[in-house]
């Protein structure tokens, strides 16, 4: 899976040096970390079975309002640092996150993240999903589940997150009482995310209006640090293929509908596309959860390659428990499907 990080030219040198910024979430969206409306209706209905029990101080238990304090207080443990799925380019994305003059974007894929980043740190990653927060329920367990949910206002960021916990969880006081203040965690607004990363970036992309002279910066500071990636323009201003390292496209999970058939036109949509002059093999990959074709967890991606292209087991996403479907197209001709353990499972019980 193809991610990018979009940034000002300001910060790169910085990012190769120290590693990525991961901001805390108490400093993000007020809904970060929080369930959505019905799930805290269907969360106070269920506590309500138990505030009978009072507590040695007077107090009624009120598990409900415990919990939700924890998960607000939570915020201030959590850090996330953000990247976007796919390479299509959205000039209002350049403006957000990076620049449409001085600004990069560094490509990677999950498995390089997974491998390459903060290897000592335990880490969380994974991507977003989109719900109506008025509508739509949300997980009440694990705190760290929630942060990869945000409210369908923000689909357009195509967000795959890192997340990362310093200092646990607060403790559910359940006495309705407020935290000493004097408890509150002395955590900073971000930590910074180590990784080896020449290893870790595949291609830096350059923003829409950058000079010659911007270019020369950047692979200069690329140079600096030692890191090998290729630098390549924006789509935006030059749609040509970069036929120097692959072409790859990500089918965006919330246009999909729900079934088998869709996914299959979007598997020929790519194939038709491809200039097979220029390319040689195709990989198209089908990923969704275990046993579950939604229209908000499943993608397709489509991967070009016009010199050898890699093992496909670089596409698993086994510790998801996602389903992965690996096509292999050559000159036109499906050659073969991939499946990994997961996928193979779910085939064997149709059978």
């Amino acid at each position: 899976m193809v991610i990018r990080r979009y940034r000002p030219l300001e910060y790169f040198a910085d990012t190769l040096e120290n590693g990525f910024r991961a901001g805390q979430a108490d400093g993000y969206e007020a809904r970060e970390g929080q369930v959505s409306q019905p799930a805290r209706i269907r969360e106070r209905h269920q506590s309500n079975q138990t505030e009978s029990l009072m507590l040695n101080n007077g107090e009624e238990m009120d598990l409900a309002e415990g919990v939700e304090q924890a998960r607000e207080e939570a915020r201030q443990n959590y850090y996330a640092n953000c990247w976007r799925l796919g390479t299509d380019e959205d000039s209002e994305i350049w403006d957000q996150y990076a620049d449409l003059r001085d600004g990069v974007a560094i490509e990677t894929t999950f498995g390089q993240l997974e491998q390459h980043i903060a290897p000592d740190d335990d880490l969380y990653m994974g991507i977003v999903r989109y719900l109506d927060y008025e509508e739509e329920h949300t997980p009440t367990g694990m705190f760290y589940s929630l942060y990869f949910f945000k409210h369908r206002e923000f689909d357009s960021e195509q967000e795959f997150r890192i997340l990362t916990n310093q200092g646990g969880n607060p403790i559910i006081r359940t006495d309705g009482m407020e935290r000493p203040s004097e408890y509150d965690p002395s955590n900073p607004e971000a930590v910074t995310l180590s990784a080896d990363m020449d290893a870790l970036i595949n291609r830096v992309i350059l923003a829409p209006d950058t000079d010659a002279a911007i270019r020369a910066q950047v692979e200069s500071t690329l140079e600096e640090y030692g890191v090998s990636a290729p630098v390549v323009p924006s789509r935006l201003s030059d749609p040509a293929a970069h036929t120097g390292t692959y072409d790859a496209e990500l089918g965006g999970a919330a246009n999909y509908e729900a079934s088998t058939e869709y996914l299959e036109s979007v598997l020929n949509q790519f194939v038709e596309a491809t200039d097979w002059e220029t390319w040689n093999t195709v990989d198209v990959v089908q990923l969704n959860q275990e046993g579950v074709i939604h229209p908000r967890t499943t993608f397709v991606e489509c991967y070009r390659y016009a010199e050898k292209p890699p093992d496909r087991s670089t596409y698993g996403q086994d510790h998801r428990n996602y389903e992965v479907r690996a096509h292999r197209v050559e000159d036109g001709t499906l050659v073969d499907t991939v499946l990994n353990d997961a996928a193979a499972e779910t085939e064997a019980e149709l059978e």
